[in-house]
C-alpha cells in the first residue's frame, strides 16, 4: 500500500560532480518496499517541474530508505542543494518489483547507467535469505569512473562484481554487456535481472534468451500513478488482451512496471 507525505533527509552525500545519495527517514515507505520498486519525490515550495520524479529504491531497512540521484536538471540540481533535515514530499513505494529466482541458480545482474539501486537492493534481500554470495555476478557500467557509484557498498558484500565505462576510465573500457554476455555464454544458463537504457535492456534480453530474465524500465513518468499513460510500453499480445488489430498489448511502466518479464516486451 503506498504512502504520501513529507519526509525528512536524514544524510545527504554529494559523491561526484553529478551523483548524489541520500538517506530519508521514511518508516512507512521503508517497511513496504521491494526491489525493482520506486518513489516519486518533490521539493514542497520549490516550483521546479509540474510533475515529481521517480527514483528506484537503492535499499530500504531500519525506517529509512536509500536513493541515489544522477544531477540531469533543475529538479535534481535542486535536490543536490539540500541539507541534512530538509523535507522531501515522497510517494511510495510505486510499481512492481522484482521476482525472486526459482532456484539457487547462478544469477546475473546487469546495471547500465543509473540503473544499478534496484539491482543491489535485490542482491541484500536475496543475501539475507541465504543465497549463496558465490552464484551472484553484479556489472556495473556507466560513461566514465565519474557515473559509477556504491561501489564500496557492493564490494562489502563478498559478489562477483565487474565494471566497464565507456573511456576506460574504471574497469575494462566498453559496454558492459560484453563482459557479460562472455561470462553468460560460458554457463548458458541462470536467472538474469537487468536496469539501464533500454539498448541495453534489449541486448541483455537477446542473450539470456529462454532462460529467467526479468527488465526494470526506465521511462519519463509523468504521474506515476497509471493516470496520464505518459510511460506506456509495448508487451506481446497475450491472445486475449490487445489494444487494437496490431497484435500488442500496452502496459504503463509506473502501474503494470517497472519491472516486465523480457520475454513479454516488444522491442521494436
Amino acid at each position: 500500500m503506498k504512502c504520501s507525505g513529507n519526509f525528512q533527509i536524514a544524510s545527504i552525500e554529494r559523491l561526484s560532480s553529478n551523483i548524489i545519495r541520500l538517506e530519508i527517514d521514511s518508516p512507512p515507505i521503508a517497511e513496504q518496499a521491494r526491489p525493482g520498486q520506486f518513489v516519486q519525490v518533490r521539493i514542497p515550495g520549490k516550483e521546479t517541474n509540474i510533475w515529481p520524479r521517480p527514483f528506484s529504491i537503492h535499499y530500504a531497512g531500519d525506517g529509512r530508505i536509500t536513493l541515489y540521484i544522477k544531477i540531469l536538471g533543475k529538479m535534481t540540481a535542486c535536490m543536490a542543494k539540500l541539507k541534512n533535515g530538509d523535507i522531501l514530499n515522497i510517494t511510495g513505494p510505486l510499481g512492481n518489483g522484482f521476482a525472486e529466482p526459482p532456484d539457487q541458480v547462478p544469477l546475473y545482474l546487469v546495471a547500465g547507467g543509473i540503473g544499478l539501486p534496484p539491482l543491489y537492493f535485490l542482491v541484500c534481500i536475496l543475501l539475507k535469505k541465504g543465497f549463496p554470495p558465490e552464484l551472484i555476478h553484479l556489472y556495473s557500467g556507466a560513461k566514465s569512473a565519474a557515473d559509477l557509484f556504491a561501489r564500496d557498498e557492493i564490494v562489502a558484500l563478498n559478489i562477483d562484481y565487474r565494471l566497464a565505462t565507456d573511456d576506460g576510465s574504471c574497469g575494462v573500457k566498453g559496454l558492459i554487456v560484453e563482459p557479460f554476455a562472455k561470462d553468460f555464454e560460458k554457463s548458458k544458463s541462470g536467472a538474469v535481472y537487468a536496469c539501464g537504457p533500454m539498448a541495453m535492456l534489449a541486448a541483455v534480453a537477446k542473450i539470456a534468451e529462454k532462460n529467467f530474465c526479468q527488465l526494470s524500465l526506465e521511462q519519463l513518468m509523468p504521474c506515476g500513478w497509471g493516470v496520464c499513460n505518459g510511460c506506456a510500453v509495448k508487451l506481446k499480445s497475450d491472445n486475449s488482451i490487445v489494444e487494437d488489430e496490431r497484435g500488442f498489448r500496452l502496459a504503463r511502466v509506473c502501474k503494470e512496471g517497472p519491472v516486465f518479464n523480457a520475454d513479454d516486451i516488444l522491442w521494436d
